[in-house]
């Protein structure tokens, strides 16, 4: 049996773990009831190309055997309440093309090993992939010239189909659009939205040359926007919105010519937006939220002393340290200085003593001139 298809019911209870899946190519037991853990048993499927458990009630962790799944091409598990504090498992999936594993409980970093994964093109050489990410607005995809055809439904989810038989169906914020066709062409992409992930993005997914579309949104995302994704000459869409990234946009992102989504809202972003080159194309709307961020397409006029620097913090601390570090050195110098005096009129006045002894008696008579006066006033005072 090489497709189970048991979508859309109201099945409940756990997965089975005992079921034989070693010639399996396509499971699908998405939009039911289903609790309880992944069973391990799914991966070790060697002919495992496409595995879609969205929209159940699945918690606990990613199984260890999923590295065994060598030609797992689609890998959905958005909507479920799976848990795991490193996802770096995930990397192991050499084959995947598409990945979803938004709405979940998922914790930790965004490993760098993703920027290892291929995110291919091609699969099976003839059968090319074709599936499109979450995104909110994909109207660009609508001027696709090698798509043979598209149809339009009022559901919320979009189908994909590669060979004659595969067909993939992923849930987005808009409508439902399906592609048919001998031959697909394709798009790949990573959803990692509405998790708990923190830290920051990783240098290394800027090496997802393959990558269509990025959506890394609603999480706890920190530190800046990687320059690296400048890098992705073919990403469709980039979604970084409500995370706590902070720093300037890299201008380098008005250069990707095919970005047709891109969302940075509701982040801690400042400077001037570089309204320039491709990025012209998106309205205020992207960047809403980002109080410091000024520039066309928002109303907000930049002023130097109104922007925030960057590392604005580390600059005031290193300018407080500078002045500090220059009172030291005041300080220093004048007591060297002080006491290089002190000692110059110290032996000068023990060598004119010695050499001239008339003077030396009369520095003598004065000095007891002026304890005698002294110790006169000391009795007068103690009597009174």
């Amino acid at each position: 049996m090489p497709s189970i298809d048991i979508s859309y019911n109201s099945l409940s209870g756990s997965i089975p773990r005992n079921a034989c899946f070693s010639s399996l190519r396509e499971l699908r037991l998405h939009n039911n009831e289903f609790i309880g853990s992944i069973p391990d048993t799914l991966f070790k499927s060697p002919n495992l190309e496409v595995l879609d458990l969205r929209n159940n009630n699945l918690s606990g962790n990613i199984p260890d055997t999923i590295g065994k799944a060598s030609r797992l091409n689609a890998l959905l598990l958005r909507n479920n309440s799976l848990q795991v504090h490193t996802l770096e498992k995930i990397c192991q999936l050499s084959q995947v093309g598409l990945l979803d594993l938004s709405h979940n409980k998922f914790k930790g970093f965004i490993p760098s090993c993703l920027g290892n994964m291929s995110f291919h093109r091609k699969i099976n050489g003839n059968d090319i992939i074709s599936y499109v990410i979450g995104f909110p607005v994909l109207s660009f995809m609508l001027n696709w010239s090698y798509t043979s055809a598209l149809s339009l439904d009022d559901d919320n989810g979009f189908m994909f189909q590669w060979g004659p038989s595969t067909m993939v169906d992923f849930l987005t914020k808009s409508r439902y659009e399906a592609y048919q066709g001998d031959i697909l062409r394709y798009m790949n992409g990573l959803d990692l939205s509405s998790n708990q992930l923190s830290g920051e993005i990783p240098i290394e997914i800027g090496d997802l040359e393959n990558i269509l579309c990025l959506n890394f949104s609603s999480n706890h995302l920190t530190c800046s926007i990687p320059y690296s994704f400048s890098k992705l000459k073919d990403l469709e869409g980039l979604d970084l919105s409500n995370n706590k990234l902070d720093g300037n946009i890299p201008p380098q992102l008005a250069d990707l010519d095919s970005l047709g989504y891109f969302n940075v809202s509701c982040n801690n972003l400042f400077g001037e937006i570089p309204f320039k080159g491709h990025l012209v194309t998106f309205d205020r709307m992207s960047y809403i939220g980002n109080v410091h961020l000024c520039g066309l397409p928002t109303n907000k006029i930049c002023h130097p002393t109104s922007v925030p620097k960057p590392s604005a913090s580390n600059q005031t601390n290193e300018k407080e340290e500078e002045e500090d570090d220059d009172d030291v050195i005041d300080m220093v110098w004048f007591y060297w200085t002080s006491g290089a005096v002190y000692i110059s009129a110290s032996l000068a006045l023990f060598v004119f003593l010695c050499i001239d002894s008339n003077s030396s008696r009369k520095w003598d008579y004065g000095v007891d001139l002026f304890i005698y006066h002294l110790q006169r006033f000391k009795d007068r005072f103690i009597s009174s």
